[in-house]
C-alpha cells in the first residue's frame, strides 16, 4: 500500500469515525413487543413493571409509566375515548366504531361544526377514506395506530398532538 493510499484510508476512517459520533441512536424497533407474557395488540395489560422511556416522549422499547393505552384499564378504544373527553371538555366527541376493520373515529364538534376526525387504527391497515374525505370537507384529520410495537400513545403525548391538530 503506498503512503498516499495510507493517507486516504486514514482520511476515509477519520472522516467515518465523526460521522458515526454525531449520529442520534435510534434504538431497534422490537419484532414483537411482550410484557408479561402478552404480546401487545390493543387491548390492556395487567401486572407490567413499567420502566422509564429510553427512546422517545411516547414510543421505545420499554413501557412509560405514564398512563397510557397499555397500561390503561380498558380497551384501546375507550382509553382514547377518555382522554379526549377529560382533556378536551369543550367539544362534543362522537366515536364511531368501524364495521369490517379494528378501528374507530372520534369526531370532535365544536357546536354544530365538526372540526377534527381522529382515527385509531392497526398499522397494518393502508385505509385512506375517511382522511381523504376529510380534506374534501377541510375537515382537520390525525391518525393514531393502536398496535405499533413500541409505540405507546401516552395520555401526555395523546393530550398534545390531539390539541395541537385542534388549535391547527
Amino acid at each position: 500500500m503506498s503512503i498516499f493510499s495510507k493517507i486516504i484510508k486514514n482520511i476515509v476512517n477519520a472522516v467515518e469515525q465523526q460521522a458515526n459520533e454525531l449520529k442520534p441512536e435510534k434504538p431497534e424497533k422490537p419484532s414483537s413487543v411482550t410484557i408479561g407474557g402478552m404480546t401487545i395488540g390493543g387491548g390492556h395489560v395487567d401486572n407490567v413493571v413499567c420502566d422509564a422511556p429510553e427512546s422517545g416522549f411516547s414510543w421505545g422499547p420499554n413501557m412509560p409509566a405514564e398512563e397510557n393505552q397499555f397500561n390503561y384499564k380498558g380497551t384501546y378504544k375507550q382509553y382514547f375515548e377518555n382522554v379526549f373527553k377529560e382533556a378536551f371538555p369543550e367539544y362534543g366527541i362522537v366515536r364511531t366504531d368501524l364495521e369490517n376493520r379494528d378501528a374507530s373515529t372520534f369526531a370532535f364538534f365544536m357546536g354544530e361544526t365538526k372540526v377534527l376526525v381522529v382515527e385509531v387504527m392497526s398499522d397494518r391497515s393502508s385505509a385512506q377514506r375517511i382522511r381523504r374525505e376529510c380534506r374534501a370537507n377541510g375537515i382537520r384529520y390525525l391518525r393514531y395506530y393502536h398496535n405499533h410495537h413500541g409505540w405507546w400513545n401516552t395520555k401526555a403525548y395523546v393530550i398534545e398532538r390531539t390539541g395541537n391538530a385542534l388549535n391547527g
